[in-house]
């Protein structure tokens, strides 16, 4: 039976929003009439999908997805139906987009179709990975061990993202500020100051000399350098949507001594955990493999791990192929060989991912820890130089009336 999503007014004029099961428009407005309700607005659901392409893809937090994701599993493995656990889910979740995919997802169900199959219309509420992981939940007949897991792995996957940026926003906004900061410093501050010394008649020190040019080159080229800036800003921003820009980057980045381990800890953790859940859910590995790939935000990096698939559809072994690769570490390659020996692979990548979380979170607390006392050594030294630059005129000056 088709859903419908409806805008309604009551007797009183009070605004009513909510979705109503139907055959068709026609019996849907009947229905909400019987409730005393005036129809405004009566859109099919399964009609939402196609239209929202045009324009744009609704998206959910991570947050709302892993809890939805979780409530969903509790609901599975308590042997409640899926169209009644979808229903709970809609009524508990309090995500416009997300009730509507949800009411989406309810009708396709009850025409026959899987969860996943339905979820293909919401690629901006569902990712493809997390389609797959279910559709291997639905073959495997385990669907709500799986959705567990799923859970618990979009809430890590998520605190990964958020180490990384919260890794990053501070040196980032402390540069900003500083930088901010000291232009305003030389743009302003020091020709006021320095050239209240311009009558001595006496050359000025050097570190005075230096701060005046470089605060008359901001002054006379502040501007140009500002639109400059923008213009590179809006000329990355365009050039990175094409493809072999993009891969051109991504594989800079990879090379890069200190950010190509952070960003192959980050995807290989990413990809071990994918490639666990699929194989507990009965997944072959050729297919588990190909999902896994699918996680990875850096393109140069999915096309090495499309490398892998090829080795092991070939015949190779898993650990034997990513030994080759040489982008997991040696110890990711070893317990990865031990369980495949001892039949316990999954075990084995799910320690493996943990492994490497860990060994990320160290990276970042270590560089954190660095990069703060370094960037205010090196921005304090600036302002130590302005400073210099303005009191040695003063001293200067001084040491002349004592003459």
């Amino acid at each position: 039976m088709p859903s419908f999503e409806y805008h309604a007014l009551d007797m009183t004029g009070k605004k009513h929003r909510g979705f109503i099961d139907a055959d068709s428009g026609r019996q849907a407005r009947q229905l909400l009439r019987d409730k005393k309700l005036l129809t405004n607005i009566l859109t099919p659901v399964n009609e939402q999908p196609s239209k929202r392409k045009l324009w744009f893809k609704p998206k959910i937090s991570v947050q709302q997805l892993a809890l939805f994701t979780q409530q969903l599993a509790v609901l599975i493995q308590s042997g409640i139906p899926i169209e009644d656990a979808l229903q709970a889910t809609i009524e508990q979740s309090n995500s416009k987009h997300l009730c509507t995919a949800l009411q989406g997802i309810k009708s396709k169900v009850r025409e026959g179709q899987g969860i996943a199959e339905s979820m293909t219309e919401f690629p901006g509420i569902f990712p493809p990975v997390y389609q797959a992981l279910v559709g291997a939940g639905e073959k495997s007949g385990d669907l709500g061990k799986v959705l567990l897991q799923l859970a618990d792995y979009t809430e890590r996957n998520q605190q990964l993202r958020n180490t990384v940026l919260q890794a990053s926003i501070y040196p980032i906004v402390l540069t900003l500020v500083a930088t901010i900061i000291i232009g305003v410093l030389m743009a302003y501050v020091v020709p006021k100051v320095v050239e209240q010394f311009e009558h001595v008649g006496q050359q000025l020190p050097l570190l005075t000399r230096i701060m005046i040019s470089l605060s008359d080159f901001i002054v006379n080229n502040g501007g140009i350098l500002i639109c400059t800036a923008l213009a590179l800003l809006i000329a990355f921003h365009y050039s990175y949507r094409h493809f072999r820009f993009k891969m051109t980057l991504h594989k800079q980045l990879l090379r890069f001594p200190f950010i190509s381990r952070l960003l192959i800890n980050l995807e290989t953790a990413r990809m071990l955990n994918t490639l666990n859940i699929m194989l507990n859910s009965g997944a072959p590995l050729l297919q588990a493999l190909s999902v896994s790939q699918q996680t990875a935000a850096n393109i140069y990096f999915k096309t090495l791990l499309n490398n892998l698939s090829e080795s092991v559809r070939e015949g190779g072994s898993l650990n034997k192929a990513m030994g080759q690769l040489k982008l997991f570490p040696p110890i990711t390659v070893f317990m990865v060989a031990n369980g495949e020996i001892s039949g316990e692979l999954s075990l084995a990548l799910k320690k493996s991912a943990e492994q490497q979380e860990h060994q990320l979170n160290n990276i970042i607390a270590i560089t954190t820890r660095l990069v703060e006392p370094v960037l205010i050594i090196i921005f304090g030294l600036i302002v130590l130089a302005i400073v210099l630059a303005i009191l040695l005129p003063i001293m200067q000056l001084n040491d002349l009336t004592q003459l």
